[in-house]
C-alpha cells in the first residue's frame, strides 16, 4: 500500500473539510431560497386578497424550509400564517385551532431564538387568546417580552395591552414599570396610547393613573385627547 505524501496531506485535508462544508451549507442554502423566493406574496397575507389557497401554499413552501433546516424566521412565519387563519376562522373552534398552532410555532421560534422580544409580544398574544390569562402561561411570556425588549417602540403599546389584561397577575414591581412605560410611550405614540386608553375601563384607570403623575402639560393633553369624540387624535 502506497503511503500518501506528506506534501498532498494538508490539500487532502483541505479537501475533505471544504466538502463538509459545502455538505453543510447544502440545506441553509436551499431553506433560504425557499423563504425568499416567497417573501413577497408572505409579506401581503394580512391584504384581505390574498386567498386561503395562497395562504396554504405559503405554509407549505415555508414547512419545507424547515424540513432542510428549522430557522426561527421560518417558525415566526408559520406562526404570523397561523394568526391570520385564525382571524379567518368561521368558528370559535378552528380560530382556536389556529391560534394553538400559532403558539406552538412561536415557542418553537424562541426555543431557537429566546431573545426575540416581538416573537415573545406574540406569543403572549396567542396565550391570551386561548386560556393563557387563566393558566400563566401568558403572564410568563408577557415578563420575556418585557425583559428582552423594555424599550421597544413599535411593540410597547402592545405589552401596555397585555399588561393591562393581565394586571392582577403583575407584581407591584412590574406594575411600576409599566406606568412607567406608559408614561416613556406617551411622547412617542401617544395617538395609539389614547386609543387603548379608550378601549375598555380598565385600560382607561390604569392609563390615567400613570399618566396622573406625568408633566401637568402632558397629562392635560391625555385627558383633553381622551375625551374627543372619535378614533382619531393628535
Amino acid at each position: 500500500m502506497r503511503f500518501i505524501s506528506k506534501r498532498r496531506l494538508p490539500a487532502i485535508i483541505g479537501l475533505l473539510a471544504g466538502t463538509g462544508l459545502l455538505v453543510l451549507a447544502v440545506p441553509h442554502t436551499i431553506a433560504a431560497m425557499l423563504l425568499a423566493l416567497s417573501t413577497q406574496r408572505y409579506d401581503y397575507i394580512s391584504n384581505p386578497n390574498t386567498s386561503d389557497t395562497t395562504l396554504g401554499e405559503l405554509y407549505d413552501t415555508t414547512m419545507d424550509a424547515i424540513d432542510w433546516v428549522p430557522t426561527s424566521k421560518a417558525w415566526t412565519r408559520i406562526g404570523y400564517i397561523e394568526m391570520e387563519r385564525a382571524k379567518r376562522a368561521d368558528t370559535t373552534e378552528d380560530q382556536t385551532d389556529h391560534y394553538l398552532k400559532a403558539d406552538s410555532a412561536f415557542t418553537s421560534a424562541l426555543t431557537i431564538s429566546p431573545m426575540d422580544t416581538y416573537t415573545w409580544t406574540r406569543l403572549t398574544f396567542t396565550r391570551l387568546k386561548t386560556g393563557g390569562a387563566t393558566d400563566g402561561t401568558a403572564v410568563e411570556s408577557l415578563r420575556m417580552s418585557l425583559l428582552t425588549g423594555p424599550y421597544e417602540r413599535n411593540i410597547a403599546v402592545n405589552q401596555i395591552s397585555y399588561a393591562v389584561s393581565l394586571w392582577s397577575q403583575l407584581t407591584p414591581a412590574e406594575q411600576h414599570d409599566i406606568q412607567e412605560k406608559i408614561r416613556w410611550i406617551d411622547t412617542l405614540e401617544h395617538r395609539d396610547l389614547v386609543a387603548l386608553a379608550k378601549r375598555n375601563s380598565s385600560a382607561l384607570e390604569i392609563t390615567v393613573g400613570a399618566m396622573s403623575t406625568a408633566p401637568t402639560n402632558l397629562f392635560q393633553r391625555f385627558i383633553r385627547d381622551i375625551n374627543k369624540p372619535g378614533s382619531n387624535t393628535k
